[in-house]
């Protein structure tokens, strides 16, 4: 093993915890919970699995802070305290595995499901803005009250708070990706005309309160950091610049770690952003704006399963630590391999469009898993979840 590649195994403090090492599992909607918004024992033996094969930290796919905020009809929900039971059993099993666990926190906003009854209920949005939800339909959302702001800052503390009950490390607060709160940060989406709107201080105010408020309802233990968007790649669209200079806010807000997000799902299907999340690295120069912006530690994620660029964008000081998706996904072993040098034992995701993403909302599945995994469904232990 290269000490490139060694550096990638380096403790990597977070807040006050350190996980192990500087590589995690990425945020991934896998659809493996249940109808009611539980999290499921596959679920579970689904992330257990990938502590197991070495990651340092687990960040789970987005658990949606309220019924309202959920986007899939398999998403997690962690809003009271019947969820408890599954985010304990969630926490112990990646800690027995030696892993950091830490879940992603979010309101879907606009993008909020099911999409097939979309006028059905309201949809969440910093202004009423027509947007494309999927090719050719095009939905107008409704305009937040403050008395849903409130609302949705209270239900991100509650989640952070039901997180860090069930022993888990850390939330993931989703800022990202065109869903509620990036929704505020964009100039084309948020119109607003009080304190919630106009300048970079009334876009930004929403994120920044519910940082500060999960921050101050939770203890310092527990580790608070963000999914932030680091460009809307679109004209007149929140820009790199804006992120990076959010980025030392947050962290003065009580932020402890950041990722670099750019797009959201409707500017990800602009001809020149098309094929953009299949291009090695394609965030890591929104992720070396946000490293450079801020001394708290920026994990870059997107397209690096190459072990050589990864570790480079780590000794370069782009960003601190590495997480990874579909690498993991397909093989959760891959940072011991890596660490053990067998490198040429990893298995790859050569997909275009990858069958995981085609299989989220009925249960992500991958055509290069064992056969028994294919079989099941899912890649877990073979044997269950190891006492």
């Amino acid at each position: 093993m290269s000490s490139a590649i060694e550096t990638l195994f380096e403790p990597l403090p977070l807040g006050r915890a350190t996980a192990r090492n500087r590589l995690s599992m990425a945020p991934m909607s896998v659809g493996y919970g249940t109808p009611d918004g539980f999290i499921s024992p596959k679920q579970v033996e689904h992330y257990a699995r990938r502590a197991a094969g070495g990651v340092g930290t687990v960040f789970t796919e987005n658990f949606a802070v309220s019924l309202g905020g959920r986007q899939m009809p398999l998403q997690p929900i962690v809003s009271g305290p019947e969820h408890l039971p599954g985010l304990t059993a969630l926490a112990d099993a990646v800690h027995r595995h030696g892993a950091l666990a830490m879940v992603q926190l979010v309101h879907s906003g606009r993008y909020g499901g099911p999409w097939e009854e979309y006028e059905a209920r309201r949809r969440l949005s910093p202004s009423a803005v027509a947007f494309e939800l999927l090719p050719g339909r095009e939905v107008m959302p409704d305009e937040i009250t403050r008395a849903e702001i409130d609302e949705t800052i209270a239900e991100f503390v509650n989640s952070a708070r039901l997180c860090e009950q069930a022993g888990l490390d850390g939330v993931d607060i989703h800022a990202a990706q065109g869903f509620l709160l990036s929704g505020f940060l964009s100039p084309r989406h948020n119109l607003r005309t009080d304190e919630y709107g106009g300048d970079f201080d009334g876009r930004t105010r929403l994120v920044r309160e519910v940082v500060r408020a999960v921050r101050e309802a939770t203890s310092k233990d527990f580790v608070v950091g963000v999914h932030l968007m680091s460009d809307e790649l679109i004209d007149g669209g929140w820009s790199i610049a804006e992120a990076a200079r959010l980025a030392p806010l947050l962290a003065d807000d009580g932020a402890e770690f950041l990722f670099a997000i750019p797009s959201t799902f409707e500017t990800l299907r602009l001809p020149e952003n098309l094929g953009l999340l299949g291009r090695p690295g394609y965030s890591l120069g929104d992720t070396a704006a946000l490293s450079a912006a801020t001394d708290i530690p920026v994990i870059a994620n997107g397209a690096l399963s190459d072990p050589d660029l990864a570790a480079r964008t780590v000794t370069e000081g782009k960003a601190a630590g590495i997480a990874l998706a579909r690498a993991l996904f397909v093989d959760p072993d891959w940072p011991n391999k890596m660490e053990q040098d067998r490198r040429a034992s990893v298995r790859s995701c050569p997909c275009h469009p990858p069958l995981c993403l085609q299989t989220q909302l009925t249960g992500a599945q991958c055509d290069h898993w064992p056969p028994e995994a294919r079989e099941r469904g899912y890649l877990g232990f073979e044997q269950g979840v190891p006492s």
